[in-house]
């Protein structure tokens, strides 16, 4: 198929080898890690900067939640222009972005109070910072489809998203340290460093792997098409056939299990660190603010093989995604259906650390079916699906804060109401999922 007169085409690569499979899949897997460090500092640290700035609940939800505005809404572009240019050639540079404002972030926030409009001035530095990292996933989504058979993009792809998780372990276990021995603006900046190093990682390895990147034969079609993955060419011709995705009530079913399983886990990321700071005063920060983050991580880097092990016993694709996705929302609907029960600390602990666990299997469920939905566009289908994850950090922690505020902190209501969505999302996609092609 031609290109267009003077349209851009993308440099095309080859497969992956078997070796270069597992570098790229421990450099895709350390950058989600450091992304998701560097989104973990505000919330870990949120108490201590709402107390310096003088925020109240309402304040706090706006600030951690204004950064989801610009996530979201740039999801909707991020994925068909990773399809588009290449997810290689967009990377380098929105990781240099959001590093660079996750560095500076402790000054662009004294800055602020010292500008007129201080809060507004708050809102578009996070702002900013979501738009930067939006471009992050579905960049690394749009890499894995082209480079990878349609048998291992699942497992790759799966463990990828499980360094969001890692990420928020290794920032928690440090950042309580550094926030208590050297003060919040300190978090930022290793952050921002941790993140620079990354960038320099991700531009040596693209560097080198340029010199693989050759114009395909026919032959070399052939085998793309076989193995599950298409040419550039092919995709980068044909445009995404939206109406048929959209009419597809697999889609929705999905999507809406995304955005249930996403508000409950964004929920937890951005609020539990005040819950335990409020409620058990004298608990270490080391201890909750890694401990529920582990257990997420040891569930989803194992996900992907439990849902490989479910199909090598006959289990569908279908049926497996339905399996691990249902598994994950009545999980962590039900631990958090458990909250008001909870009076000590490590019962607390406990429950929030088994609901996190449950959130992992995600990654063997809906995570990866937009690989299963578009295997050609799959780029954009990931920005579609982030999106509507992404959706909830706006939604879901900005009504948390207003419910804490007009409640006086009744943390017992936000996590029943979590829950029962949950609950709703497991239903529809138990119903209506599946993990056959759509476009």
């Amino acid at each position: 198929m031609l290109r267009r007169p003077g349209e851009y085409e993308p440099p095309i690569g080859k497969l992956w080898t078997r070796q270069e499979s597992r570098i790229w899949t421990i450099v895709m897997f350390t950058g989600t890690c450091v992304l998701y460090a560097s989104r973990a500092a505000l919330p870990i640290c949120a108490a201590t900067v709402a107390k310096e700035f003088n925020w109240n609940k309402s304040d706090s939800g706006t600030v951690l939640s204004c950064f989801f505005w610009g996530y979201a809404l740039t999801q909707l572009f991020a994925g068909p222009m990773a399809d588009s240019v290449g997810g290689e050639n967009i990377l380098p540079y929105s990781t240099l972005a959001w590093t660079i404002l996750t560095f500076f972030t402790p000054q662009l926030f004294d800055f602020a109070v010292w500008t007129n409009q201080p809060l507004f001035f708050l809102l578009l530095v996070r702002v900013l910072t979501g738009i930067g990292q939006a471009f992050h996933m579905p960049s690394m989504a749009s890499m894995v489809s082209r480079h990878l058979t349609a048998s291992d993009k699942g497992r790759v792809f799966g463990i990828v998203l499980a360094g969001s998780h890692c990420g928020t372990v290794l920032v928690g276990a440090f950042g309580s340290i550094l926030l208590e021995k050297a003060g919040w603006r300190a978090l930022f900046q290793f952050c921002g460093i941790v993140s620079l190093l990354w960038c320099w990682c991700l531009r040596w390895c693209l560097d080198h792997g340029r010199s693989r990147r050759i114009s395909p034969t026919s032959e070399d079609d052939e085998m793309l098409k076989k193995s599950g993955v298409e040419s550039h060419i092919v995709k980068k011709t044909l445009a995404v056939p939206w109406s048929a995705l959209f009419k597809h009530p697999a889609f929705w079913a999905a999507a809406i299990a995304q955005y249930t399983g996403a508000n409950a886990y964004f929920t937890m990321f951005n609020w539990l660190p005040s819950y335990f700071h409020e409620e058990f005063p004298t608990a270490m920060g080391f201890v909750y603010n890694v401990v529920p983050s582990s257990a997420v991580v040891v569930t989803s880097l194992i996900a992907p093989y439990i849902a490989s092990r479910l199909m090598s016993t006959g289990r569908s694709t279908t049926a497996t995604r339905k399996i691990m996705e249902c598994a994950s929302l009545l999980g962590v609907a039900a631990c958090l259906m458990l909250v008001p029960l909870m009076s000590s600390f490590p019962m607390a602990l406990t429950i929030f650390t088994m609901a996190m666990a449950s959130r992992g299997l995600h990654h063997g469920g809906v995570s990866v079916n937009p690989h299963d939905f578009a295997p050609n566009h799959t780029g954009s289908v990931f920005g579609i699906f982030n999106a509507c994850g992404a959706i909830t950090g706006f939604v879901g922690v900005f009504l948390a804060g207003h419910i804490l505020e007009a409640s006086d902190n009744n943390w017992s209501l936000v996590y029943l109401v979590t829950a029962a969505q949950c609950v709703a999302g497991a239903l529809v996609y138990a119903l209506l999922g599946t993990a056959n092609k759509i476009i």
